[in-house]
């Protein structure tokens, strides 16, 4: 497996040069070759891609996604969750560590979604119990905004979006319950 991990090395080594030295979308149209390899990946009928992290506090996280956040389940069990979107555009799954097995660290993965309205959603979820630990900040001047929470496992949730900060909220929280998230 070394020589193919040196044969991905060079690859990508070759990509990440493009990305250097391209300043122009032309530039990218001539340096972006093909790629080695066609797209192999047939998809199922039930979900086409999932990543899974592990946690001790399995519960927590659970509470904190479909009460809290208000994500949909595509599969659930005593130690597995499976998380959606009502239009079932991504999914991602929480297991619950089991005797012996450490939990996916705080810092390995973050979660990150691209939302329509950052600052909209940041004050919702904050009348929900959300702590943040970046409110919602602009990134060197562009009309790129990202907030970050942790969950109560500590995986970081980053909240990105295109927006303007004088934005309105389109969506107002109504009553919702508060509750303390996050693990810092």
């Amino acid at each position: 497996m070394a020589s193919k991990a040196q044969d991905c090395r060079a690859m990508g080594e070759a990509r990440i040069e493009v990305a250097r030295v391209a300043k122009t979308p032309m530039d990218w149209k001539r340096l972006w070759k093909k790629p080695a390899h066609e797209w192999a990946i047939r998809w199922g009928t039930c979900w086409k891609a999932c990543f899974e992290y592990r946690v001790t506090d399995f519960a927590a996280e659970v509470g904190m996604f479909v009460d809290v956040l208000g994500f949909p389940t595509n599969a659930f069990g005593p130690d597995y969750a499976m998380f959606t979107s009502p239009e079932k555009d991504f999914y991602f799954s929480v297991v619950k560590a089991k005797a012996g097995e450490k939990p996916t660290p705080a810092d390995a993965v973050h979660l990150q979604f691209m939302v329509e309205d950052l600052f909209g959603l940041a004050k919702e979820f904050e009348a929900r119990g959300v702590v943040f630990e970046q409110a919602p900040t602009s990134h060197e001047g562009s009309p790129i905004y990202s907030a970050t929470f942790r969950t109560p496992n500590g995986i970081p949730v980053d909240l990105w979006g295109m927006v303007d900060p004088k934005t309105t909220i389109r969506r107002k929280p109504e009553g919702a319950k508060k509750v303390k998230v996050g693990a810092r």
